[in-house]
């Protein structure tokens, strides 16, 4: 038999699925809610929470008692149901299309999840006077229906990288008919079938869509829709397909002319000013901050730099700031020959600075292949018209993005202070969220999360009390979510707002791509993380977190490729040899895990952690005595009072020793500290814990799957 939650409620499979209790309406949304809970399965508690709300609870568990009883009696199947307390479904008795569609997903098998797909989770599904399962509904119905639309997407996206125009095509019409009003998912359509020599098609689209719009949400469509239209109306007379790719352009870092080299994070925010700006531009491809950032200094062709970054059109310039005088040159490059296509020089008060960073953009795009009627009204808004607060949130950004412990706590002070001058300043409370966001996560910070993470949650909720659009402020209270209150759904529903407010923002792609890999929802990770790297190719931590992503999906000959990949580039860096340590030992090979941890030292909190992470190798490799010996000194330093920063590692580390009681004291602390590791519990380097059936509730404590 076969549970089909998926474009309705139903079980098939012979005359006795379609008759007695399974076909009840509290039968099936109590199948409906086992079905969905998989192996790991509920508590009698929660159902009746769920199905008899304002029954008395003796009187709730009764019926339950009785429904699963006429189940079992009606389909013939004595052991459908396993456990006592926690309920689960039989699978051997009873298949759940849910399963299926996850498990492709997981698997990277997107047509077979889109084939198994058949409609909405419960489709047509109502129980009354069940208000908890209705919101239940609700919320499992949306997320559903995204990872189906990212199923669709990534199959667009596969079948227009190996040129079958023809496929991405058809997959794009699918993924527009599931969500009908997305204007991102409208232009790539319409693309996809310009590309595919259907460019009629594509304007009747464009043409529904609009009305679709007008009709259903009482506004103009989204300016991407028309520049799209035009660009099909109006081919380049060269071009052998109707609809051109999107152009695309790098902002290179500006050159700090002043004399004092402390004024370099002036010229990088104007760089990453201008960089923000045309990023508004619809139909305008803008690489990222810190793929440009990475020809900082290094004397290079423009062609080399543009093939590096896969871009038509450089922008080069440089800045000198003396006192409150500007002076601005910027010149705009094709790569294909090395020709200036327009160069101006700005002179200018510090005064007019948002001024000129609206007309140094609008100069640029003036002279690109975009259309006019697309650009935005504004593209550098100004954030505050207090200058001093400005410049210090200049300074903030340039020290925030070091990610260096010390990088974060001055970046904090930057920005604070820049508040301090201008209290309504958006971007600088975003900054401090940021900034403390990471402070307060051991891998980057060294500040206790209990101190850190509510003052990075405060600043965000002030960014979107002053400015509810902003893009950074969803993303770092996204982060919170999942680093210290463990809130999947919320993570999820700030990082999804904060894509579709600002829909290249690589922090928030990335972050999303880690939350869904903890939810066991690797495809779907693997194409955000992949989205980050295409968005910021040359990232450090979007190149690291690729490996990170394939590392939580079990696929650790390509995680360990990834971090081999950037450990060649960078032999020493602390993060980097931990992760390809990590990949190493889920393989077994502990002693070249150790070769590689040798090669690094930290210091401060950041000892901790990597003690921990030592330990959990020498006990793996059978060196037990070293690391019951190193495990007794960091044990030591956390009674002394500093934070268990470590403490899955350690955790391990002692479980690997038989000391299993000491390992979940361990754990227990880390709940207690709100330690950010504690959100990567499920990872494989701590599979050891599993064998522990205090692992499994633990798990469930922190709503992680099992």
């Amino acid at each position: 038999m076969r549970l089909l939650m998926l474009g309705g409620l139903s079980v098939e499979g012979g005359q006795k699925a379609r008759q007695g209790a399974a076909s009840q309406r509290k039968a099936l949304a109590l199948l409906a809610l086992l079905g969905r809970a998989g192996r790991r399965g509920l508590t009698r508690d929660k159902l009746v929470s769920y199905l008899w709300p304002d029954s008395p609870t003796d009187n709730a568990l009764h019926s339950l008692t009785q429904l699963l009883y006429s189940l079992r009696r009606d389909l013939a199947a004595e052991t459908l149901f396993l456990g006592s307390t926690d309920l689960s479904l039989n699978p051997e008795l009873l298949a759940v299309d849910l399963a299926e569609f996850t498990a492709a997903l997981e698997a990277g098998d997107f047509v077979r999840a889109v084939h198994t797909y058949r409609g909405p989770f419960l489709d047509g599904f109502f129980l009354s006077g069940a208000p908890e399962f209705e919101r239940w509904v609700d919320g499992e119905r949306a997320q559903f229906a995204e990872r189906h639309r990212g199923a669709l997407e990534s199959l667009a996206e596969e079948a227009g990288r190996r040129g079958d125009l023809a496929a991405a095509a058809e997959w794009w019409r699918r993924l527009a008919r599931a969500d009908p009003l997305n204007a991102r998912i409208a232009v790539g359509c319409m693309e996809a079938m310009g590309n595919a020599g259907d460019p009629a098609g594509a304007l009747r689209f464009a043409q529904a869509y609009e009305a679709s719009v007008r009709e259903e949400l009482g506004t103009e469509p989204d300016p991407r829709v028309p520049a799209a239209v035009e660009r099909l109306r109006c081919p380049p007379s060269h071009a052998p397909v109707p609809a051109p790719t999107t152009p695309a352009i790098a902002v290179l870092p500006f050159v700090n002319l002043t004399p004092d080299h402390e004024n370099e994070y002036f010229s990088d925010g104007m760089t990453e000013e201008l960089t923000n700006a045309l990023a508004r531009v619809p139909g305008l491809r803008v690489v990222a901050r810190t793929s440009a950032f990475a020809f900082k200094g290094k004397d290079l062709d423009a062609r080399e730099i543009a093939a590096h970054l896969g871009v038509r059109t450089l922008v080069e310039g440089s800045v000198r700031k003396i006192g409150n005088r500007i002076r601005l040159t910027a010149q705009l490059i094709d790569a294909a020959d090395g020709c200036h296509l327009w160069s101006e020089t700005y002179e200018r008060t510090l005064d007019d600075v948002f001024a000129l960073q609206e007309e140094l953009a609008r100069a640029i795009v003036a002279v690109l292949p975009v259309s006019v009627r697309a650009v935005p009204r504004t593209l550098v808004p100004a954030p505050t018209s207090v200058l001093d607060a400005y410049t210090l949130y200049l300074r903030g950004r340039y020290a925030a993005l070091k990610r260096t412990v010390d990088g974060l706590a001055l970046g904090s002070e930057y920005f604070e202070q820049a508040l301090e001058k201008d209290p309504g300043y958006a971007p600088a409370h975003a900054g401090v969220a940021e900034c403390w966001a990471l402070r307060g996560f051991g891998e980057f910070g060294d500040v206790d999360p209990n101190v850190a993470m509510p003052r990075a949650r405060a600043a965000a909720l002030e960014a979107l009390r002053l400015d509810p659009r902003s893009s950074p402020a969803h993303t770092w209270l996204g982060v919170v979510h999942i680093l210290f209150d463990w809130d999947w759904a919320a993570a999820e529903a700030e990082l999804r707002q904060a894509l579709q407010l600002q829909p290249e923002n690589v922090y928030a792609e990335l972050w999303l791509a880690v939350l869904l890999a903890q939810l066991h929802r690797h495809g779907e990770s693997l194409r955000r993380i992949h989205r980050a790297e295409a968005l910021d190719p040359l990232s450090p931590v979007v190149r690291l977190s690729v490996g990170r992503c394939y590392h939580w999906a079990r696929r650790h000959a390509e995680a360990a490729a990834c971090f081999r990949e950037m450990w060649r580039a960078e032999p020493g860096n602390r993060l980097v040899a931990m992760w390809l340590a990590r990949a190493l030992v889920s393989t077994g090979r502990h002693d070249e895990a150790l070769e590689v941890l040798g090669k690094i030292t930290a210091s401060g909190h950041q000892r901790s952690t990597l003690g921990g992470f030592r330990a959990l190798l020498l006990a793996g490799a059978g060196r037990r005595d070293e690391a019951r010996t190193l495990c007794r000194e960091i044990q030591q330093e956390l009674k002394e009072g500093q934070a268990p920063y470590s403490s899955t590692f350690l955790a391990t580390a002692l479980f690997q020793l038989g000391e299993r009681d000491a390992a979940f004291e361990v754990l227990d602390g880390g709940l207690r500290s709100r330690s950010g590791y504690m959100a990567f519990l499920g990872e494989p380097v701590c599979d050891p814990l599993r064998e522990d059936p205090r692992y499994g509730p633990l798990l469930e404590r922190l709503g992680l799957p099992a």
